[in-house]
């Protein structure tokens, strides 16, 4: 599981779909708008990584067996934490910049959240059957704290891959710092080193964004998982 979430968030120091995207609107618009653009984008893959998880768990409801009310249960919790985020994320942003970051960039973002449901789904069910010895049946007789159990693991696996990550990034940087440091002023090698740095910087950046709204979403979705096993528990 670690591999499939590390590549749908851009594992490899990528900087993942913030870092691609950044870069293009960087490229391509510039100034107050392509700051607005980059906004609009941030909403975009908040709600992306809200479709997507409930999709998730309206796959792992409708095919293999969840429990409807605990779907139910997640979906609204995760619902609320991305309303929440977009009402504060996306204030000031005009309908222009939101114009062009769906035009530019919604069919990326769509993919994502497309890949992003598949990867919740498989590492959901790599985890039950996990708990079951192994059996590729184990999902149909999971219990209510089985599944919520599940969904917890896979939430706090993408966000320890996501702070790898940027812990190795973080490792790059002060590598691409002293090697430039070490270079001959004005040379080849000192601005090449220069470049390289700024290009990690830059990644570093989109890669702490992404954490950090993959961190809003599931930890206040652990919380409230968190909470319904202790109330499974006290009912048994």
């Amino acid at each position: 599981m670690g591999s499939a979430v590390s590549s749908v968030f851009g594992g490899g120091g990528s900087g993942g779909i913030l870092g691609a995207i950044g870069g293009i609107v960087g490229g391509i618009f510039g100034g107050p708008l392509g700051a607005m653009i980059g906004q609009a984008i941030g909403g975009m893959l908040q709600q992306a990584i809200g479709n997507g998880a409930n999709s998730a768990v309206d796959t792992l409801v409708k095919e293999h067996g969840m429990p409807k009310f605990l779907g139910e249960e997640v979906k609204g919790t995760i619902s609320k934490t991305i309303a929440g985020q977009l009402q504060q994320s996306q204030q000031g942003v005009s309908h222009e910049a939101q114009g062009a970051a769906q035009q530019n960039f919604g069919g990326a973002i769509k993919q994502w959240e497309s890949d992003f449901a598949n990867q919740i789904v498989q590492g959901v069910l790599d985890q039950l059957r996990a708990q079951g010895g192994g059996s590729t049946k184990g999902s149909k007789g999971a219990t209510g704290g089985g599944w919520l159990q599940a969904i917890a693991s896979v939430m706090g696996q993408a966000l320890g891959n996501k702070a790898k990550e940027m812990v190795n990034l973080s490792q790059q940087i002060n590598d691409a710092s002293a090697a430039k440091a070490k270079a001959k002023n004005g040379s080849e090698e000192q601005a090449k080193q220069a470049d390289e740095f700024n290009k990690l910087m830059t990644q570093f950046q989109a890669t702490s964004q992404e954490y950090n709204y993959l961190n809003s979403v599931f930890t206040t979705a652990l919380k409230g998982l968190g909470e319904a096993l202790s109330s499974m528990a006290r009912k048994q």
